[in-house]
Order: C-alpha cells, then sequence, then structure tokens
C-alpha cells in the first residue's frame, strides 16, 4: 500500500468507529492524557485540517460546527483531496512546530497520528484495539525514524517517551508502545 492508500485506511477506521460512538462515550478518558474522547475527536479534526492545510500552504480550515463526527468526515475528505493532489508528494511543505518537510513526510505523520487515535478510540471505548498488521507494520516502520527531542517526544509534545514493550509483543503493542502509550491502558 502506498502512503496515500495507507492514510486512507486509517482515515476509514476512525470513521466506522466515530459511527458507533454514542453520546455517553464523549466524556469517557483516553489514553491521551487529560483527554476525553470529545476532545481526542476534536484534535483529529484540528489536527487533520492542519495537515491538509500544511500541504496545500495555505491556513487551516475551522472545524465544521460541534458535531466532531461530521467535523471529522469532512476533514478526512479535505485531507484526502489535498494529500492526493498532483505533486503534493514531492513538494515540500511547512507544517507548524515540525519545519519544512517533504509532502510524503507530512502524509506519512498524519498516517501514523490517525492510526494511534484509532487504537487510542478503541480503548477508550472498551472495544478491540487490535490494529490491522499491514497498517500497524507500516505506521511502526515509519515511527521509529522519529527523532527522541523534546519538540517531538516528552511532555507537551506530539508523542509521550516510548513505553518498554518486548520486541515478541505484538506489533499493535510495539507500536503504541514506540509512541509513548501502554499497550494495557485501560480507563
Amino acid at each position: 500500500m502506498d502512503v496515500l492508500d495507507l492514510n486512507r485506511s486509517a482515515l476509514d477506521l476512525n470513521l466506522k468507529l466515530m459511527a458507533d460512538l454514542e453520546e455517553s462515550h464523549l466524556d469517557l478518558p483516553t489514553p491521551c492524557a487529560g483527554w476525553t474522547v470529545y476532545e481526542l475527536l476534536r484534535h483529529q479534526v484540528e489536527g487533520t485540517l492542519a495537515f491538509a492545510a500544511a500541504v496545500r500552504g495555505t491556513a487551516p480550515e475551522p472545524a465544521a460546527g460541534e458535531d466532531m463526527v461530521d467535523a471529522y468526515r469532512v476533514a478526512a475528505d479535505t485531507a484526502t483531496e489535498a494529500f492526493g493532489a498532483d505533486g503534493v508528494l514531492e513538494r515540500e511543505a511547512e507544517f507548524p512546530g515540525y519545519g519544512i518537510r517533504s509532502g510524503k513526510t507530512l502524509v506519512a505523520g498524519h498516517f501514523v497520528d490517525t492510526l494511534v487515535h484509532v487504537w487510542d478510540l478503541c480503548r477508550a471505548i472498551g472495544v478491540d484495539s487490535t490494529l490491522d498488521t499491514e497498517l500497524a507494520t507500516a505506521a511502526f516502520r515509519m515511527a521509529r525514524h522519529y527523532p527522541m527531542t523534546p519538540d517531538v517526544r516528552g511532555p507537551g509534545a506530539a508523542f509521550a517517551l516510548p513505553v518498554d514493550v518486548p520486541e515478541d509483543a505484538p506489533i499493535t503493542d510495539r507500536l503504541v508502545g514506540l509512541l509513548g502509550r501502554s499497550p494495557t491502558w485501560s480507563a
């Protein structure tokens, strides 16, 4: 699968999960420290729109309304369109806080972020959080290259510091551990 297909697959997994959300889920805690399900959804909408804006070289669009499921659907389509535009993967773009990166790197970063948030949402609402092996393996390979710098990992950064996970653990556990989540997290 290429990076565009990987990203769209992760977006679709999130959309499928979100379609089954109930009002009572929105106040549940998530593995993202201090965030409820609603706040995680808002982050995903805003982040997806920010990635789309970065590759377009524009300011991020505001989230559409207060219904985060509908807003995410719009954001997912916006990002898919922006990422698939001619030349985007080869062109460089600036993402706030991370400097100038290739479009392909930005799409890959969005994919990893989206997929790990699929896991976060699954854990928060108590459904099976085992990720698709192909998607998790691709995300793990990409995330292994993330630097151990304060702007990328640690308090206030995009990802927490890695959590120790055995090398023979399932790929889902190794991915979330690499990105600072305990594979055994529960509310």
